[in-house]
């Protein structure tokens, strides 16, 4: 068994802890509506997994999903979409199998209680942090990913538990 997070496509429901059965394929076929496809990220190493059918079955849109993973695989911002109900996990270990969700995840996702971004100006450091807090992570990333697509002076942008 593993820990991930399931991000359900209704953002009415919250996102929350589940305790999976990663080896059984049907476990996760279950949760994301049929076979399914990894989105990788960056930093910290973890993977959303979907469903891989997601456009021809016309799965509704998984904002949160996807804007977790634009924040954490800046290359697929744009590029990839998630639809449907998605699970985070960690990235897999080097024969294959899948991994708990990092528990820096866990923590920020559903541990904190308010949010900061940071932001890097240059390739070297620091990193800086406005002043503005936010109660909800979504909202943080939200911030993070305009700031970074809208500012020349903004390499990158993290959020932060603070």
């Amino acid at each position: 068994m593993i820990t991930g997070i399931l991000f359900p496509c209704d953002e009415e429901q919250p996102i929350k802890r589940v305790e999976v059965d990663a080896e059984n394929v049907e476990t996760i076929r279950g949760i994301v509506g049929g076979s399914y496809e990894a989105f990788n990220l960056d930093s910290p190493p973890a993977s959303f997994l979907a469903n891989d059918e997601a456009m021809l079955w016309s799965l509704p849109f998984n904002l949160r999903a996807t804007v977790m993973l634009w924040q954490h695989a800046k290359g697929l911002r744009g590029q990839a979409y998630i639809s449907g109900d998605a699970i985070l996990t960690g990235a897999p270990d080097g024969r294959g199998f899948t991994k708990s969700v990092p528990s820096e995840l866990i923590e920020l996702l559903l541990d904190t209680e308010t949010y900061g971004v940071e932001f890097l100006h240059r390739p070297d450091g620091p990193w800086s942090r406005k002043a503005i807090t936010f109660t909800d992570w979504f909202e943080a990333y939200n911030y993070a990913i305009i700031h970074e697509e809208t500012y020349a002076t903004v390499r990158s942008a993290r959020v932060i538990g603070v």
